[in-house]
Formats: C-alpha cells, structure tokens, sequence
C-alpha cells in the first residue's frame, strides 16, 4: 500500500495525462491481489479505483456513486450495483462514471438490482446484529430449504460418480463441511474428504478431471478458497460452490453454485450462515439417496426444533455466561457427528469474548488436553442421547473428576452435569442444528458480561480476502 502511492506519483510526474491513466500503467507490475482506489491532488475530483482477485463494487443512485469492497456497505443508498472484472478501472467524478479495460477501451456496464434480501442490513430492535441472526436463524432456515429439487439431484449425481470428492473451507464453513462429510457418508455412502482452504494447494498434485470439489465459503471471496479452486479448475476439476453473498468470485469460478438465501450476514462472526450450510448438506446427503423431500421435511420441523432450542436457553445462558465471565480457558468435547459443533463453539467463544477456547472428539480428551483441566475449568460436553452418548459422557466424567466444571449439552439429563443446556430430541442427523444454537448464545453473552463488542471482535473481518 505506500508502493502503490509512489508508483502513481511517478507516473502522474512522467507525463500520465490522467490518474486512470496512471493506474492503467501502473497495475501490470503489482503481484498478487488487490483492490484499492487512488486520489490525487493533481487530478482532483476523481476517484480511480482497480482490483485483482479481490471484489471491487460500484453503486449507482441518481446523482451519486459509491464504490466499495462489499454492496452491503452502500445498501442504504442505492441497489443499484456494476462490478468491475479483474485489471478493469472505474473512474468515479461527480459528473461520470466510466470503466476502463485494462488497455485503456472505455467499457459499457449494465447496472444491475441488489437482491431485495441484501438490501435489509437493519438490527430491527436488537442491541447488536449477532444476536439478530442468532434469533432469526428459524426463519432463514426455512428459506435455506426452498432450493431447486433438480439441480440437487443433479449436483448429487455428480458427486455419486466423482472419483474422490473434496470440501474445501475456512473457520466457520470448515465446521460445516465436517457435518457435511459425516451426512454424504452415512445417508449417501460417499466418502469425502474435507481440507482446509489454506492447505488445499499444497493437495493439488492429486486433483484431476475426476474429482469433485465443494467449496463453502459465506461471502464466495476467501482468498485461501479462491486459490485453491483456481488450482482445481485448473486441473480439470468440477467446482460446486456454497455461498450466501450474490456476485462473489467464488460463484464466478464454478460450475454449479448453490445459494444459502439467508440474506446479508454482518456479524462477524458467523451465526445463521452455518446453520443454513448444514441444511444444503442435509439436503445434498438425502439427494444421493433420492429422497429430496424428505430432507425438506425434516428440516421444516427442525425450525420449529431450533426456536424452541433458543427460546428455552437464553435467560438461562446469561446467567451462565455471569457465572463464568471470568474463566480464561474453555474446553468443547464431542463425538461422531456433533464434533464439528464443539469446534464451532469453541471458535465462537474465542472470536468474540477473546477466551481461549478448544474444541476436540471426546476420545482425545486423555490424550494430552486432560492434562490441563483443574478445579472449575468449564468443560463443555455436546452430548445429545444418540449413538456418540454414552462414550461422551464417560469422557465428561474423566474431565470432571479432575476438577472439571461441566456444562452438558443434551436431551438427556445427567447428574454428571454442573449446568444442563436443555436441547429438543430429533434424529441423530440433525442434533448438530439443535446442539450449535445454544453455544452461539453462551460465546454472545459471554462476550457482553465481558464488555465486549460481538459485532466488531478486533483484529478480525468478515471476508478474509487476504492470503
């Protein structure tokens, strides 16, 4: 970022006779990926602005323009947007708005609506937007659902008869993902493999025409995704995206994209987007299988599941989180499908309280982290009464007869629990939808008693568009 300056000014100094001009000259001899605008005080009243490999996004209203990194920020202006192309420039004037090849051709541009979902970025009531998207989350799961029968089946197939599938993620979408390979492989009888977005290049070598890769992502702009499906296309692969953001590079990349329908997520820390990436697994998993509606059908019922999930355990939550607002170290445990769940909630507990927190299978407990459990050390066990529940609560025990505080998770009440987070009984399948809810509550409160912002958790951003 202070190179570019200088560029610029050199170039405005050897004679460019426009600061488009030169940026034009000088974005062939940047590496790597950018978006960024440049003023000059010898060409004023422009704004110039380029990108590569990073959103770039102008908004148009009828005597005024905006131009940023994400529609979401201009959403209350205008919905009217134009997205610039890789080495493309706009040139922003209180006169004109005009776009550049990277040649230097004047370019025509459409300008096209912003999603009627995404221009709604309002907290309707609640003091922070996490805790909006944590409580809508019922209601944006029954929009998940309504998705095109026929192009699931489809993308179903595709996976059926791919050689190897990979799920490529980060953070959040990772957790998912991990869901996602438990369901393909018990409902669809597909093994999968899912690898973390920063590591996928280095896999490569093993990608090829007869491989599927999913990549999840919420805003579809992750820089770490973004590589690594480049690379896999490269190489022949098929790309099915999931994304919630409209208009991402990510869903440029590939060949099928489903969309969460969740509308615009501006916590940070991400809250109804994971619970709408387990509904499209949910339904991919019962696609394999052709049961499609079936899959809608549960999870109809499972909305019903998730209320009743929030609306029993907030009051108890805070007075949870009062309790503990104190503790420095949190550990997550679970097994079989729900581990994922306590991964998620030890990175919700850590993005926005700053507590440092870990989430593991219930089985690797003794295996070195057993060591660190001391009198009142919260323990947080995802035990729900299915397959994985007599294992985890022995682990639970373990942890607790060391001097572990333990916070049970479950249908099912234990007298092994300290503090029991109530959840509602449904299929073993879809107790991670249940299970995650109360722990996105506990990681909120947590992070208020602590006088925390949830919203804007520091030295963190909503898309990583960075390496």
């Amino acid at each position: 970022t202070e190179v570019i300056p200088h560029l610029l000014e050199d170039e405005l100094r050897n004679g460019s006779p426009s600061l488009e001009q030169a940026v034009l000259a000088i974005a062939p001899k940047l590496e790597g990926s950018y978006a960024f605008l440049a003023l000059s005080l010898d060409d004023p009243g422009k704004i110039v602005g380029t990108r590569k490999n990073n959103p770039l996004i102008v908004g148009v209203a009828d005597h005024s323009y905006y131009i940023s990194s994400d529609a979401l920020a201009f959403s209350r202006y205008t919905h009217q947007l134009m997205t610039l192309e890789d080495s493309e420039v706009v040139m922003l004037s209180p006169q004109k708005l005009d776009f550049f090849d990277a040649m230097g051709n004047k370019l025509t541009k459409q300008s096209r609506k912003l999603e009627e979902n995404w221009a709604d970025n309002h907290k309707d009531g609640y003091p922070f937007f996490m805790l909006k998207e944590i409580m809508e989350q019922p209601h944006m799961l029954e929009k998940t659902m309504q998705q095109d029968e026929k192009k699931f089946n489809e993308i179903a197939l595709d996976i059926l008869r791919a050689r190897q599938v990979i799920i490529t993620a980060c953070g959040t979408s990772r957790y998912a993902a991990l869901v996602g390979r438990y369901l393909f492989s018990k409902v669809g009888r597909k093994f999968s493999d899912v690898v973390m977005a920063s590591e996928f290049t280095y896999f490569a070598d093993s990608v090829d025409k007869n491989t599927v890769v999913i990549a999840v992502s919420q805003s579809g702009e992750t820089a770490d995704v973004i590589e690594g499906v480049k690379a896999a296309r490269a190489a022949g692969a098929e790309i099915i995206s999931v994304v919630n953001r409209p208009n991402s590079l990510l869903a440029n990349l590939s060949h099928r994209v489903i969309y969460l329908n969740c509308g615009p997520e501006v916590g940070v820390a991400a809250t109804k987007t994971f619970l709408s990436q387990l509904a499209v697994f949910y339904l991919l998993s019962f696609s394999m299988v052709n049961s499609f509606d079936e899959a809608q059908r549960q999870l109809s019922n499972i909305c019903h599941k998730v209320s009743e999930a929030l609306d029993c355990n907030n009051d108890r939550v805070i007075k949870l989180s009062e309790q503990l607002k104190d503790k420095n170290d949190f550990y997550y445990i679970a097994r079989g499908i729900n581990f994922a769940i306590a991964s998620e909630g030890a990175l919700k507990l850590k993005e926005i309280s700053y507590i440092h927190a870990e989430g593991m299978p219930a089985g690797e407990l003794k295996h070195g982290t057993l060591a660190l459990i001391e009198k009142g050390t919260p323990v947080v066990a995802i035990c729900p009464a299915d397959y994985t529940y007599s294992a985890t609560l022995s682990n639970a025990m373990e942890a607790r007869s060391r001097g572990a505080y333990i916070i049970g998770v479950s249908d099912k009440e234990s007298d092994i629990y300290d503090f029991w987070i109530k959840i509602p009984q449904v299929d073993e399948l879809l107790y991670p939808m249940v299970a995650v809810v109360p722990l996105q509550l506990l990681a909120y409160h947590l992070a208020i008693t602590r006088g925390c912002d949830p919203d804007r958790p520091r030295n963190l951003a909503k898309s990583v568009t960075v390496k």
